[in-house]
């Protein structure tokens, strides 16, 4: 039973679209349940995630007596690079463990592992891009920040770093369940990406030696996409947006297809 799919039902292309989004539905709800935890104090503890680290770079900056390399604050500054990080991190991590957490729901015909996957991408992009909001509106009360200066190309770089996070949260969970290790490997990476994705820089000003080697990193110009977009003096010669949308669309598709190549395999572990 566990093998069999949605296509076996033998339903019409329309009861199949229906049964589709009735499946993402509750899978979002439990999901969300999952995320939150039982009491309301979940909610604002996802919410502000993105701000702790933010935080806490911005005392250390304001201790050394240090300018914000770019607009007035440097606490919004570093809260820019915080969003596009831990939109990427969160959106990798939940997505790559999607598998695993939801196994049991599996033996469900209708349910298929993308479908925890979108579920999953779905919730952490719409938490993310809500508390980006609810900050960016308190730091323009502030007086810290101002009215994006592209704000429609905003959306743009916002999604461009869903997908990067979705297709690398797709492949990890299937390198993962392949090789146990990369686990271990996927961490690793995702801690060294925090140092030189130009979070608390600007790889722009790097001397060209190391500042050639970083923008091989698909989420620098994540980063530096969103900046570009909010500050109106920002000024930025290596941003490369179609590298950054072939990154996420190449990963997307790749595992996705590793995904349902090796799907029974996937089930049976």
């Amino acid at each position: 039973m566990s093998e069999q799919r949605l296509e076996s039902l033998k339903l019409s292309p329309w009861e199949a679209i229906k049964t589709q989004l009735r499946v993402l539905h509750a899978l979002l709800l439990r999901e969300s349940s999952l995320r939150m935890g039982p009491y309301k104090l979940g909610h604002l503890l996802v919410l502000t995630e993105v701000i702790w680290g933010t935080t806490v770079l911005g005392i250390l900056h304001y201790l050394v007596g240090a300018a914000a390399p770019v607009g007035n604050s440097v606490v919004f500054y570093y809260f820019t690079g915080m969003f596009a990080y831990i939109t990427y991190r969160v959106l990798h991590g939940r997505v790559s463990s999607a598998l695993e957490a939801n196994k049991a729901l599996l033996s469900y015909p209708v349910i298929r592992p993308v479908d925890t996957m979108l579920a999953r991408a779905g919730l952490e992009s719409s938490l993310q891009l809500l508390a980006f909001l609810l900050f960016y509106s308190a730091f323009i009360m502030l007086g810290w920040a101002n009215f994006p200066a592209h704000s429609v190309e905003l959306l743009a770089a916002i999604a461009a770093t869903v997908i990067l996070g979705f297709g690398m949260g797709v492949t990890g969970m299937v390198l993962r369940n392949l090789w146990s290790p990369w686990r271990t490997v996927d961490n690793m990476i995702s801690r060294i990406l925090f140092f030189i994705s130009g979070i608390f820089f600007s790889v722009e000003y790097l001397p060209p030696y190391i500042r050639d080697v970083l923008v091989w990193n698909p989420l620098v110009h994540a980063i530096e996409w969103v900046r570009y977009c909010i500050y109106p003096e920002y000024f930025t010669q290596i941003l490369d947006r179609e590298y950054l949308l072939a990154w996420g669309l190449i990963a997307t598709i790749f595992g996705l297809g590793m995904e349902r190549l090796i799907r029974p395999r996937l089930l049976e572990r």
